[in-house]
């Protein structure tokens, strides 16, 4: 399934895993508190069809498997589950950038560049 990633999508994920804990803690509270206020809309989330979506779900939760114990242990039923739904939901964002308005796109990666990840351009 690995070859209906695009490799943008790969990239992103592969930088996202590697995060340092604080920069994972960081984009989990940006995002809750721009959800919370409606600066983000989960509903701008691009939503993929079963086989893809199963493989990026796999590519993720295979990214942050060697880190699992670190992530479980920081903020136990939280960090790590929140370091895999934040990754997937930008990583679908970068896959259907296309369809996305530019402040839709930017609305959904924003949490990221500042911590040294890449984001496509859209």
């Amino acid at each position: 399934m690995s070859h209906l990633l695009p490799p943008e999508v790969a990239a992103f994920v592969a930088d996202a895993a590697r995060l340092p804990l604080a920069a994972l803690q960081d984009i989990r509270h940006a995002t809750a508190v721009a959800v919370s206020s409606g600066a983000y809309d989960l509903k701008a989330v691009p939503k993929l069809d079963a086989a893809r979506f199963s493989a990026l779900d796999k590519l993720v939760r295979d990214a942050f498997l060697p880190r699992a114990e670190e992530l479980r242990t920081s903020r136990p039923g939280g960090a790590l589950s929140s370091a895999i739904g934040r990754t997937t939901m930008t990583a679908q964002a970068v896959w259907k950038r296309d369809r996305l308005t530019p402040e839709q796109y930017a609305m959904l990666t924003d949490a990221f560049p500042p911590h040294g990840v890449t984001v496509p351009p859209q």
